[in-house]
Parts: C-alpha cells; sequence; structure tokens
C-alpha cells in the first residue's frame, strides 16, 4: 500500500517523509486547490527528500479548463521542471462538459516522459464511470486520483469500487489513487473495504 501525502512547503514534505509517507504530491496554495509549486520549491524538495516526488501543473484555481494560451504555459513549465529530480507530473484537463479533456492530455503527453495522474478533477465530472472510460481508452494516463466522485472516500467507496472492476476489466495499466478525506485514522477501514495500491491526503501519514 503506498501512501501519498500532499503538501505544499518543504516543512511539511520532511514532516510527511518522516512519518512514513511514500511519495509526496507538491502542490501550491492548497488553499485553492492546488496550483504550479515555484521552481525554488521544487528545487528545495526534491534536494531535501528521498522519496518520489510528483509535481501538479495546474497555472490558476479551482478551474481545469485550459485555453490555448494556456496549454502553453503548462508545456513551458513542464519543461522548466524536468531539470529537477520528479517521478511525476499530475494534472486534470476538462472540456466544456466537465469531461476529460482528451486533445489537452495529448498535447502535454508530447513534452514529458513522466508518469501522469489525472487528478480529482474526474470526480466533478458530469459521468465519472464515462470518465474513467475515454481515460481508459486513451491509455495516456498512469494513475487517477479520485474519491470516487462523492466529496470523500468513504461516500464514494462504492463508486470506487466500480472503476476498480472496471479496470481490471478492461486489462488496463491505469491505477487508482484513493483520495478523499483519508486520513490515518481512517485507511485501514477504507482499504479494508477498497483494496487499492495506493491512497492520498493532506492527512495519510498524520497531522505535518
Amino acid at each position: 500500500m503506498i501512501l501519498e501525502a500532499c503538501v505544499g512547503n518543504l516543512k511539511d514534505a520532511l514532516s510527511a517523509q518522516q512519518k512514513g509517507a511514500h511519495q509526496i504530491e507538491l502542490c501550491d496554495r492548497l488553499d485553492l486547490d492546488g496550483n504550479n509549486p515555484s521552481l525554488e520549491m521544487i528545487e528545495e524538495v526534491t534536494t531535501a527528500l528521498d522519496i518520489p516526488i510528483k509535481v501538479i501543473v495546474n497555472p490558476k484555481p479551482f478551474d481545469y479548463s485550459y485555453n490555448s494560451a494556456e496549454l502553453a504555459e503548462m508545456k513551458d513549465y513542464i519543461n522548466s521542471i524536468s531539470k529537477f529530480n520528479i517521478k511525476g507530473i499530475v494534472f486534470g484537463p476538462v472540456d466544456k462538459k466537465g469531461m476529460p479533456d482528451l486533445d489537452a492530455i495529448k498535447l502535454i503527453s508530447k513534452y514529458t516522459d513522466l508518469p501522469i495522474t489525472y487528478h480529482k478533477a474526474i470526480d466533478d465530472s458530469p459521468d465519472i464511470l464515462k470518465a474513467l472510460h475515454l481515460l481508459i481508452d486513451q491509455d495516456i494516463v498512469r494513475y487517477i486520483l479520485t474519491s470516487g466522485g462523492a466529496k470523500t472516500a468513504e461516500i464514494g467507496a462504492d463508486i470506487l469500487i466500480q472503476m476498480n472492476n472496471m479496470i481490471a476489466d478492461r486489462k488496463s495499466s491505469i491505477q487508482l489513487i484513493g483520495a478523499g478525506r483519508i486520513t490515518k485514522n481512517n485507511l485501514s477501514s477504507l482499504h479494508k473495504a477498497l483494496s487499492l495500491k495506493s491512497y492520498h491526503g493532506k492527512l495519510i501519514v498524520g497531522d505535518l
């Protein structure tokens, strides 16, 4: 079971590693749903930590629909962070209907060989199982961060199970990362219900 801690600064990253996190998702402005961390922050964290670090790629708050200028900005940002020892990028472009923006995913994937995690934007899609179907068909995204379309993983547990079964039935290499108010306290019971390989949260290893 992989525990991924979502952090927004070096102090919390170090604390998460010390408390047993297996990997880090690094963001800036977690209060704004997570924006691009600065190059300085990435350098600090990648230099200080021994565990894998994934970086969110999102240039604006609370909105995952990107125009051509924003996609170009994302491309430039990915090029800029490629010099650091990061192990993946996290992003979740959506189209005007709120479904995964397949064209944007294809475009951005051309500029990185790193594994791509499609983040919790999938939880806001009008049909989460159809959204998963599209991502499976595209076969670019490696991981999907999701609470099953609900506010928490506990509430979305039944859908998470359906999503995991769909991935298995389609023999897809995509892995779900369970998310949504997962903490050190409820992790064990959720894992018994979901049997996922990875879980994500700000408090996944306790208070930081």
